[in-house]
């Protein structure tokens, strides 16, 4: 008695790997799923929107311009040759570049500088002003990629050091440059004793700025702050806390590594510092560092008052920030 043949099973094909198990061809017309594309975290400056930029940026710029001027308020000490001072309050940059995007903390910050205390004040000298704008960027950029973790002491404690580091070595430099542009070549020997002493100057400020800037106003009250903002603040930006394991890399754009930008940036404000010293030198009240600039000299010509004046509307514009925030944060809730 012979056997019908069995008719074989459209659409499955037999996988000579595994016994008994059979994969299904997909039907003809079914479209083909497209790949599963890179999630993007966002801290990353190309995984944010556009929004969300310019909330970064406008609230570094507001928080760092009204700090500049409360340091304008305290008084410097002067100890012999030494002058104590407050040069900026570091932690307020350290801690926002260790919880948002290090890149437009980095840009609104030094912007928060010129505009509130620089501008306000009425002391802005113009193009010149970008050399202390291109030494902070580079410094709050680095300090922000060297947290990891915000709640980890350590990583504060490099970051507030390396950002008046990198502010104060680079400063230090270009006054060094200054120096040099200024002393005529032909008595040059007899200023050797005028430029080691500018050395030495610099040197003790750098130790002395790591110490009250970087320290007292730096690391401990980061320490303090950044752990207990860290998982609240991002949320109404609509953004994740950052990722220890992930965190943003110091990489510029395209690829480029950082290094080769941030050396670029101090050179840029090293040959502005001494082209500015130069037109100083041979005499050009308006040069090409001077481009821009206005200075009426508010400070001198109101007295101090004028600081609690501008003082008032940078905390005008730091609580429009904050209003600005809470009312985007309402409508996504809105939305959703």
């Amino acid at each position: 008695m012979s056997r019908s043949p069995i008719p074989a099973a459209t659409g499955t094909t037999p996988d000579p790997t595994t016994s008994g198990t059979t994969t299904t061809d997909p039907a003809p017309g079914t479209p083909t799923p497209e790949p599963r594309r890179r999630i993007r975290l966002p801290h990353d400056p190309d995984g944010i929107s556009s929004a969300q930029k310019l909330m970064i940026l406008v609230l570094s710029m507001t928080l760092f311009g009204v700090a500049d001027i409360v340091t304008e308020l305290v008084p410097s000490i002067e100890v012999g040759p030494l002058e104590l001072e407050v040069a900026y309050f570091a932690f307020i940059p350290v801690v926002l570049a260790a919880l948002f995007c290090p890149l437009w903390v980095a840009i609104g910050a030094p912007l928060g500088e010129m505009v509130f205390s620089d501008m306000m004040l009425g002391d802005f000298s113009g193009l010149g002003e970008l050399e202390g704008f291109l030494q902070l960027f580079v410094g709050i950029y680095v300090a922000g990629c060297l947290v990891k973790d915000p709640r980890r002491p350590a990583q504060l404690v490099a970051a507030a050091l390396a950002l008046v580091s990198i502010d104060k070595v680079s400063s230090g430099l270009i006054d060094v440059a200054k120096v040099v542009v200024g002393i005529d070549p032909e008595t040059l020997e007899e200023s050797d004793g005028l430029l080691r002493a500018v050395i030495v100057s610099e040197g003790l400020e750098l130790v002395m700025a790591l110490v009250i800037t970087g320290v007292l106003f730096g690391a401990l009250p980061a320490i303090w702050l950044a752990p207990r903002l860290y998982g609240t603040i991002e949320p109404l930006m609509g953004l994740r806390p950052r990722d220890p394991q992930n965190p943003p890399r110091l990489v510029g754009p395209r690829g480029v590594p950082f290094w080769v930008m941030a050396l670029l940036g101090i050179l840029g404000a090293v040959a502005l510092g001494m082209l500015s010293q130069w037109e100083e030198f041979v005499g050009r009240d308006e040069g090409v560092t001077t481009v821009g600039a206005f200075e009426p000299d508010f400070v001198d010509r109101y007295g101090d008052g004028f600081l609690w004046v501008a003082l008032a509307v940078g905390v005008a514009a730091l609580l429009a920030v904050v209003v600005l925030i809470a009312v985007v944060r309402a409508r996504r809730k809105d939305a959703r």
